[in-house]
């Protein structure tokens, strides 16, 4: 059994390269200065004894859109604190919550718990109207200047119910102001338009980090995280950056390859935090190219592997299928040839088989799900056209997505796979 040992000269702090904001939060996102300066001129009316605009934050994942609306909320409250100016913000998370009256569950339950501390529960057994009337009733007890922010509200999908109840709040002695944050760039335009009119007053879009702001960040991450990292100058950007444990291409290949698939900085983080790990497994004195592919490689099949776990028994059948052919080089194949080994693998584990054209749908899920790859290919003239499909990963990674499931047994099925690979 592997032993524990001191850590190595090359980690200072891991925490910080870890993803996840409840761990590590930056204080400051100098990438984003022209969407903080429009949600400060959104909040800015607070200080003139006013209202604050309600605001509507959009962008893809990772892009920074919470942790920005933490920073200038708290940059706000330090100053009401300062001029003793009543401001309050609840900060509510949203995601999970798939409908308004969810969403309003967890509202009294946040905003109570600003009151009294941690520790309370859910309101249970009440009606919509009775939740939005006890939502009202805790923002009156909070008063003064309320901004409620809620994160994820593209999870009620196009129930804009609360969110229409809470536009048309009004309460003697609160100003609210309401500050929605969303990763789906259609959900404004799925809201009633009263709602889209009233949430929308003030809308920031956060677009996908460049290569070059992925750097910065990234940067900025590992002088704090790693040894023997430091800037070389008064602007933390990567062109000041000098590191005797990271390569030269480390953090730009890390960077270009976050920003030409999504422009996620967490997706980034979460990659170069991989590429350390694998660097600390191998004792090695650097973090280079190589332990960056690798921890790319290891990403990926890890998704992959989650991806057939996830799919429905069906689907996972019909994947075998596919995957039988391919180790027999009998693929791309055809939905005849695939639905045969189908019910054949069916009656091995004791599942009940579908008929061929819900087959067919399987298949096409699977396609949909990037597991399989199907192509059109004409018969001969004036026969139409035929499907053939075949898997999109590769043959081992199928494999043994297939063996890590445990709601049915595929042992001897891949097997007897392996052995024809082999």
């Amino acid at each position: 059994m592997e032993s524990f040992e001191a850590p190595t000269t090359i980690v200072d702090d891991i925490d910080v390269l870890k993803p996840d904001p409840q761990t590590y939060r930056p204080t400051e996102l100098p990438e984003r200065e022209d969407e903080l300066s429009e949600l400060h001129m959104a909040l800015r009316p607070v200080t003139m004894g006013g209202t604050p605009h309600n605001c509507l934050i959009y962008g893809p994942t990772g892009q920074g859109k919470t942790v920005g609306v933490e920073l200038k909320t708290r940059q706000l409250e330090v100053w009401a604190t300062e001029n003793e100016v009543d401001l309050t913000t609840v900060h509510v998370r949203c995601k999970g919550c798939d409908s308004s009256y969810h969403v309003l569950r967890q509202l009294v339950k946040d905003i109570r718990e600003v009151r009294r501390g941690p520790g309370e529960d859910k309101p249970t057994g009440y009606q919509r109207k009775t939740l939005v009337e006890k939502v009202l009733e805790e923002l009156e007890k909070i008063g003064g200047t309320i901004i409620l922010v809620l994160d994820e509200i593209d999870a009620i999908g196009d129930d804009d119910y609360v969110l229409y109840e809470l536009s048309r709040v009004d309460i003697d002695n609160v100003r609210l102001g309401l500050v929605g944050i969303t990763n789906d760039l259609q959900f404004r335009s799925n809201l009633d338009a009263d709602v889209r009119s009233s949430l929308g007053q003030r809308e920031i879009h956060f677009s996908p980090y460049t290569a070059g702001d992925l750097k910065n960040i990234l940067a900025r991450r590992t002088v704090e995280a790693l040894h023997d990292t430091y800037f070389d100058g008064d602007k933390e950007l990567y062109r000041n950056l000098n590191s005797d444990v990271l390569t030269n291409d480390t953090i730009p290949l890390t960077a270009a390859l976050s920003a030409q698939d999504t422009g996620d900085a967490r997706q980034a983080i979460r990659l170069l935090r991989y590429a350390c790990d694998i660097a600390l497994e191998e004792d090695a004195e650097q973090i280079g190219e190589d332990h960056v592919r690798a921890a790319k490689s290891r990403i990926e099949t890890q998704a992959t592997k989650q991806g057939i776990l996830s799919e429905t028994v069906q689907r996972k059948a019909a994947l075998t299928a596919v995957t039988e052919a391919v180790a027999e080089e009998q693929a791309p194949a055809g939905t005849t040839d695939l639905y045969r080994r189908y019910c054949r693998i069916c009656e091995q584990i004791g599942l009940e088989k579908n008929s061929q054209n819900t087959f067919r749908e399987k298949l096409n899920d699977l396609t949909h799900s990037n597991l399989l790859v199907k192509n059109r290919h004409g018969r001969g003239r004036g026969k139409g056209m035929t499907n053939t499909y075949d898997l999109s990963i590769g043959l081992d990674l199928a494999v043994e997505g297939l063996e890590e499931d445990e709601t049915w047994s595929y042992d001897e099925i891949t097997e007897e796979i392996r052995e024809k690979i082999e």
